[in-house]
């Protein structure tokens, strides 16, 4: 006789569960973030098998919570001691290596968690990845085949997909494993439902087919794939107003985390991403990158410009291989107050644009710099000088920006030439050597070294910036799929003297570091590069490949000018004298300073009709999730099928389930049973040891004008039960019964839960 393993939940549900969290492990595997992530699936299935075993053994709570953590540390030092890069290691260096091994970089880590350092080793993600997989899995089989808490099972490893899905943007399809994920979990909800049923039943020495579970997993199914479809049709939250305001709500706090995370895992791969602002108060010079090339925005402008940048935020400080922004207090800015009160500068002019953003869900203003105005609510992240002038940061929106708003933006662009800039004062303000000559102690000997040759025939800042720009260009190669520079090693000194190599991120440091080695202020800014420009609609496309970060360094009268060290981008081409070639790029420069450029900036004077402006994309493409009108206009045709075929599906569900019932009360056992259902309604409580009359008598109590067919029901059940002729009496149709029984129970099921209500209100007062 062959001996089958038996087990009481159904191997059914032990296989939905490995498979719910095998998606989630497998979803963090194919992110890509970081290489040996394959260890994550492994890992996981193990944690499934220790927590069944444990679940099913007969050890206390405590104790296999505690083989749980053994097992875990040994399966997660084995598996991630096994990676490529322990290769040529023995396992004790692996585990105890004080610098390279697994307890040792953890250690570090945490050091540099609460020490506000920058951790640059990848493998302290896989690690903590595989602890918090271990932990999912474990807690996943306890909470099925120990103590069942189905919500507890489906909801962690939910919520982990969940935030690796939502925040990736790259080439990936993730979202085909939510829905996978969403599936497999509701059939879990309904085989589990099944099992304390079925347990129940047995109590009760009910008599149910075996199999019956094969048709609940069917009607689930059919169930659920009827909800994704559904949900799948929905409009996503990230294009929500409402939820983009609510988040807006929460900026603060939800920056700090991703400065923080930028900080901690900076050797993770990164993706553009379109569903948050790319930028943030951290630009760390970390791993490998991936745009993408979705469309950003479009930003219509009166003519072309001979350079420009779309700037969103300015770094000051450098420290342990990252930049940062110093925290201000966000001040609102409404666009009647006029041009921001900012440090007037010489050869500026003003230049409107109009952008057309395809961001689901952002709140960072692009433009030009410098920002003067939008016709917008702003809330302006800004020092201030000694004369209380405005020194932006960076400028948002008060309100969340969805996909496909526009806004228009007005800027100071610099129009100065080459020998102006040369022939600028070294007199800097004290907030300029404050903040942009700061300089860290990691930054080496050899890079002050190779400033100082660089820069050493200049006798202005501007030829030592020129100097520095084409060092970089000419010494560096663009790559921006690099590894992140050795840990304890300064990134811009790596970058000049080892690897030769990186991205913009890394340009654009090495250039600031090296003038602020040489007393010229600096500072980094991120945003985008001007993109393709179209001469037919005077406009710019803007995609996700040309996010970018270069150089501005600061001249006295000037203000701050961008430089471009970054060998991938054209340099910047300035006019060597104002009067050249007879005109400027712009038309005429504004040589002196004067009220004219102030007055141009007030919103009377250059913000237009805005419903008369850009109307979108004009090169014959769409923006990412913009719908064609038609004769209906605006009409929400999607949105309109989605009500209709959810009414439809209500209908027919509604159909369904009057045949169910008419199924189900027709016949007289399940019917009976359909009665501890409503006994559960009413707040009854029956026990398996009640006789079929006890628990008619107990629901006549509590719905005394339901007791004729209450008895009635429970009469005919005794008798097709434990009768001699196991039938009921001729001629019984429970259908009526329930008619005259469904509405008495449901009144008395809804006053009771309203006298409840009452009672507590009563005592809380």
């Amino acid at each position: 006789m062959r001996i089958r393993p038996r087990l009481e939940e159904g191997w059914s549900t032990l296989i939905l569960l490995w498979a719910m969290m095998f998606v989630s492990a497998s979803a963090i595997m194919q992110a890509d973030l970081i290489s040996g992530l394959h260890v994550i699936p492994v890992i996981g299935t193990f944690a499934i098998v220790a927590g069944v075993l444990l679940a099913k053994s007969r050890f206390s709570a405590r104790t296999a919570h505690i083989f749980s953590l053994v097992y875990g540390l040994f399966f997660m030092i084995y598996f991630v001691g096994s990676l490529s890069i322990f290769a040529d290691m023995p396992w004790r260096e692996r585990v105890l290596h004080p610098v390279d091994g697994i307890i040792s970089r953890q250690l570090i880590w945490l050091g540099k968690a609460f020490g506000g350092g920058i951790s640059r080793d990848g493998l302290i993600f896989v690690i903590q990845t595989s602890a918090v997989y271990w932990l999912l899995g474990y807690t996943a089989a306890w909470y099925t085949f120990r103590r069942p808490r189905i919500w507890r099972v489906v909801v962690p490893t939910g919520l982990v997909l969940l935030s690796v899905v939502y925040y990736y943007a790259g080439p990936r399809p993730l979202g085909l494993y939510l829905a996978a994920y969403s599936l497999m979990a509701l059939l879990f909800v309904a085989r589990t439902h099944l099992t304390e049923q079925e347990q129940k039943w047995r109590a009760g020495d009910v008599r149910y087919e075996k199999r019956i579970w094969v048709n609940f997993l069917r009607a689930g199914f059919v169930a659920s794939l009827l909800a994704l479809i559904i949900a799948w049709s929905l409009p996503t939250m990230t294009a929500s107003a409402t939820v983009g305001d609510a988040l807006s709500e929460t900026r603060g706090p939800w920056r700090k985390f991703q400065d923080n995370w930028t900080r901690l895992f900076s050797a993770l791969r990164t993706y553009g991403t379109t569903t948050t602002d790319p930028y943030q108060g951290t630009l760390v010079l970390g791993g490998p990158r991936t745009v993408g090339d979705s469309p950003i925005m479009d930003i219509f402008v009166p003519e072309q410009l001979p350079y420009v940048y779309w700037q969103a935020v300015n770094y000051e400080t450098y420290e342990d291989g990252a930049w940062d922004v110093a925290d201000f207090e966000p001040v609102t800015h409404f666009p009647e107050d006029g041009p921001l009160n900012t440090p007037f500068s010489l050869s500026r002019q003003v230049v409107t644009q109009t952008v057309v953003n395809y961001l689901p869900n952002s709140s960072l203003l692009y433009a030009a710099p410098e920002i003067a105005n939008a016709d917008r609510d702003i809330l302006v992240e800004a020092g201030s000088d000694e004369e209380g002038q405005v020194l932006v940061k960076s400028v948002r929106s008060r309100f969340v920006l969805r996909q496909g708003d526009r806004y228009q933006v007005l800027s100071n662009v610099s129009t100065a030439d080459a020998t102006s800039l040369r022939n600028a004062s070294t007199a800097y303000p004290d907030w300029v050597t404050e903040q942009y000559l700061q300089l860290p102690d990691s930054v080496t000997p050899e890079t002050r070294q190779l400033a100082q040759e660089l820069t050493a025939t200049s006798d202005n800042s501007f030829d030592m910036a020129i100097a520095v720009q084409n060092y970089l260009r000419e010494s560096i190669e663009y790559n921006d799929q690099i590894a992140a520079p050795p840990e304890g090693m300064d990134p811009v000194h790596y970058t000049l003297f080892i690897s030769q190599e990186g991205y913009c991120n890394y340009y654009a440091s090495a250039m600031a570091i090296m003038l602020r080695a040489q007393g010229v202020p600096a500072r980094v800014a991120s945003g985008y590069a001007q993109g393709q420009f179209n001469e037919d609609t005077l406009s710019y496309r803007v995609r996700a490949s040309n996010a970018h970060t270069w150089v501005e360094v600061y001249f006295p009268r000037y203000g701050w000018i961008q430089f471009e060290p970054t060998s991938s981008i054209p340099v910047i081409a300035r006019p060597e004298t104002a009067d050249a070639s007879g005109t400027t790029p712009f038309g005429a420069f504004n040589a002196s300073p004067n009220e004219s450029q102030r007055d141009a900036l007030l919103p009377e004077d250059e913000f237009g009709d805005f419903e008369s402006g850009p109307d979108g994309l004009r090169d014959g493409s769409e923006a990412p999730g913009a719908g064609a009108t038609g004769p209906l206009g605006n009409f929400p045709v999607w949105q309109a099928l989605a009500a209709v075929v959810s009414v439809g599906l209500a209908v027919s569900l509604s159909l369904a389930a009057n045949a169910f019932n008419k199924r189900v009360e027709s016949d007289v056992e399940r019917s009976y049973g359909r009665l501890g259902s409503w006994a559960r309604w009413l707040g009854v409580a029956l026990q398996p040891k009640h006789t079929p009359y006890e628990r008619a008598d107990l629901m006549t109590a509590a719905a005394p004008q339901g007791k004729e067919p209450i008895r009635s029901l429970t009469r005919q059940f005794v008798l097709k039960q434990f009768s001699p002729a196991k039938a009921y009496e001729d001629g019984f149709d429970p259908l009526p019964q329930w008619r005259q029984l469904r509405p008495v129970l449901l009144r008395q099921g809804i006053a009771r839960r309203v006298h409840q209500w009452q009672s507590r209100n009563g005592r809380k007062r």
